[in-house]
């Protein structure tokens, strides 16, 4: 699918907070993953701690382009990234 930045509702490929939010469990750290070329977004995983959330974004976007990965507290703060567009 092309790149399209509109929320799945409006018939684009934006899925963070309609098909799952961004804010974590309780005391834990969410990794959302996106896909920098086609704009697809995706729950990548929720981790205990912040480090294990970096860990977790370091090794699956090492050696990747256009990928993207973000972190987001149990508020729903962005708190860390990593990848490449």
């Amino acid at each position: 699918m092309p790149y399209d930045p509109r929320p799945i509702s409006e018939g684009g490929n934006r899925g963070i907070d309609e098909t799952f939010s961004r804010k974590a469990p309780e005391g834990k750290f969410r990794v959302v993953g996106v896909d920098t070329f086609d704009g697809d977004d995706w729950h990548e995983g929720d981790f205990d701690t912040l480090e294990e959330a970096r860990t977790h974004v370091e090794k699956k976007t090492e050696g990747k382009q256009m990928l993207k990965m973000h972190i987001y507290d149990d508020e729903g703060r962005h708190v860390g990234e990593g990848g490449t567009f």
